[in-house]
């Protein structure tokens, strides 16, 4: 009997399916989207899939603040290859939703994020500007989806309904159109609108600002300190907050003295 190599087992262990999701229900997820013409929700950066360069990676975060693999000693591998941003409400077409399964997982790059859900993008009829030589864009979900609701509400943060945020983007300001086209914050944007040009925040709390709370959105090189549902200050960001409340406890209850 001929044994396995110990670099056939490590291959064949690794391409064991990583989704908890049954294939009935991911069919018919596909069946939803694939074919429909969608707009990002967020603008993206794009660049290189990490050593896949055959493909785009689109990121809502600098690939300097970018990680879905690590090294082997736990130290967090950054896409490269960084180009430009391709702006939220940007039409693509889904070509594929594909799921880390057995299959998925034999045929992608070992240095790329094998164990998320892939997001397949491809030039829509309505598409101007984006850039030349790769066909496909790759939009990654995260590893811990667990069922079809997790899938569909990770789904809703990046991709909407044709039209939708287009006609969304209409209605804001013209500053913060180009805020959002070019990935800055500026004064007076609400959350979505911060949430459109910067992506999710990766952290929030709350902190003081004068005599108000105000609601911090923290990200890596800067923190939107929100006041009334708008952003009132703009500073750089402190150290990675890992635990900070959302906001401050409340003032505890007086309570009455024991009796004598």
């Amino acid at each position: 009997m001929r044994h396995l190599s110990c670099f056939s087992l490590i291959v064949l262990c690794g391409c064991a399916t990583q989704t908890k999701i049954p294939a009935p229900v991911r069919a018919g997820i596909s069946a939803r989207y694939v074919g429909r013409v969608v707009e990002l929700v967020q603008s993206c950066f794009y660049g290189d899939l990490y050593d896949e360069n055959e493909k785009w990676l689109l990121s809502p975060y600098p690939f300097s603040e970018t990680h879905h693999i690590v090294d082997l000693n736990g130290a967090p591998i950054h896409p490269h290859g960084q180009r430009g941003i391709i702006p939220a409400g940007t039409p693509f077409l889904i070509k594929e939703i594909e799921f880390p399964d057995s299959a998925a997982l034999a045929k992608r790059m070992l240095t790329t994020p094998r164990y998320n859900t892939w997001i397949y993008l491809s030039r829509a009829p309505e598409s101007r500007d984006l850039p030349a030589g790769r066909p496909l864009f790759i939009l990654l979900l995260p590893m811990d989806l667990d069922d079809e609701a997790a899938v569909e509400k990770a789904l809703a943060e990046v991709v909407a309904p044709q039209g939708e945020v287009t006609t969304w983007l209409t209605g804001r300001r013209p500053t913060v159109q180009a805020a959002i086209a070019n990935k800055q914050m500026v004064t007076g944007m609400s959350e979505r609108e911060l949430t459109a040009a910067m992506g999710t925040p990766p952290r929030r709390f709350a902190d003081k600002i004068g005599d108000n709370v105000a609601l911090v959105l923290w990200y890596p090189s800067q923190e939107a300190w929100l006041v009334n549902g708008v952003i009132a200050d703009i500073k750089s960001a402190r150290a990675e907050p890992h635990m900070m409340p959302a906001m401050p406890p409340p003032a505890p209850k007086p309570q009455p003295a024991p009796a004598l």
